[in-house]
C-alpha cells in the first residue's frame, strides 16, 4: 500500500509540475518576434482619389529598428468595409527603421489601415475615415531598454503614440475584420441572442483533467490489491 502511495504521489507530483509549466509559463506577447507600425503625423484630413506620402516606423518589440539582416517588404494595406483591399509598397529613408508610401484612397468611406512588416506579422494601425481622418490604435507597451534613444539622436525619430496595456501583437492583425464596420442593412435589426457560455481558461481545463487521471488512477490501483471476493 506504501508503495502505492509513493507511486501515486510522485504522478500528481509530476503532473502538477507539467500544469505549473503551462500556467506560468511566458505569454506570446514577450516571445520577442513582434513589431508595430507607427504613423508619422497624417494630415488632419484626407480626400479620396489624391495622393499623399505618410512616413511609417516598423519598430521591432515597439521601440527599437529590427536587429536581422533582412526584415523584407515594408508596405501600408488599406482594407475597405465593401471589400476593397489596396496595398501601397513602402521605400527605407536614411534613418533606421523609418520608412515613406504614397498612398491614394480609392473612394471614400471607412478603412482599416494596416503595417506590412516584412518577416512580422501585420499590424494593424488603425481606422481611417475618408474624407476625414485618422484613428489610430493604442500601441501594446514597448520593452524596456536603457539604450533606446541611442537608435535615433536626433530629432527625428519615431513619434510618441498612446499604449494599450491589453493589446495583444500578435494578434493585432487578426482585429481589422470587426475594426470596420459593415454598410448598414436595410433589413430589420437581428434579434440578439445569448452567446454560449465560454470554456474556463485552458489553464483550468488542464488542472481539471489532471485531477481526473489522479483520481483514475487511485481507483485503479485500490481495486487491484483487494482479496478476490470482496466487493
Amino acid at each position: 500500500m506504501m508503495r502505492t502511495l509513493r507511486t501515486l504521489a510522485v504522478l500528481a507530483a509530476t503532473l502538477v509540475g507539467l500544469t505549473g509549466a503551462v500556467v506560468l509559463g511566458p505569454t506570446p506577447a514577450y516571445a520577442g518576434n513582434w513589431a508595430v507600425t507607427v504613423l508619422d503625423p497624417v494630415p488632419d484630413r484626407l480626400e479620396p482619389g489624391k495622393a499623399y506620402t505618410l512616413g511609417l516606423w516598423v519598430l521591432q518589440h515597439g521601440f527599437h529598428p529590427y536587429e536581422g539582416d533582412d526584415l523584407g517588404p515594408v508596405a501600408l494595406r488599406l482594407v475597405g468595409s465593401d471589400g476593397t483591399a489596396v496595398m501601397f509598397p513602402a521605400v527605407a529613408l536614411p534613418e533606421a527603421a523609418h520608412y515613406a508610401a504614397a498612398i491614394a484612397v480609392p473612394h471614400a468611406g471607412e478603412w482599416a489601415v494596416v503595417g506590412v512588416q516584412g518577416r512580422f506579422a501585420d499590424y494593424h494601425v488603425g481606422t481611417l475615415t475618408v474624407p476625414g481622418g485618422l484613428a489610430v490604435l493604442g500601441v501594446p507597451p514597448p520593452l524596456e531598454s536603457p539604450q533606446a534613444d541611442r537608435y535615433w539622436p536626433g530629432p527625428i525619430r519615431p513619434p510618441d503614440v498612446p499604449q494599450d496595456a491589453n493589446r495583444d501583437p500578435f494578434g493585432s492583425a487578426s482585429t481589422v475584420q470587426g475594426a470596420v464596420p459593415s454598410p448598414p442593412s436595410a433589413g430589420p435589426t437581428p434579434v440578439a441572442r445569448a452567446a454560449p457560455a465560454a470554456a474556463g481558461p485552458p489553464h483550468v481545463t488542464l488542472m481539471v483533467a489532471v485531477t481526473a487521471v489522479i483520481v483514475a488512477v487511485a481507483a485503479f490501483l485500490t481495486y487491484r490489491r483487494k482479496p478476490r471476493g470482496q466487493p
